[in-house]
């Protein structure tokens, strides 16, 4: 089984998304793309803009993002953007 993990988007409105049943975030960096879960080594990472997502309950949810920096701490993972929206 996988284990969840807290997940916030936040941008200088405030939280856009967060919750702590995560299970995975999947994001392209300037290197290619990075999958992050649960107890991932800590590190910080910028991110272009474009497609982002998260697998939560099983289901993967995709978002648009502005550049962004990607913060993980092992017990967590945050998304700084300036500006972030749910993809259709």
């Amino acid at each position: 089984m996988e284990t969840p993990f807290h997940f916030s988007i936040e941008t200088p409105s405030g939280i856009f998304i967060e919750g702590d049943d995560i299970t995975e975030v999947e994001v392209t960096t300037a290197v290619g793309k990075l999958g992050v879960m649960a107890r991932h080594e800590p590190m910080v990472a910028a991110c272009p803009p474009g497609l982002m997502r998260i697998r939560q309950g099983g289901e993967w949810i995709t978002f648009r993002t502005s550049r962004a920096i990607l913060v993980a701490d092992g017990k967590a993972v945050k998304l700084l953007t300036p500006l972030a929206r749910l993809a259709v």
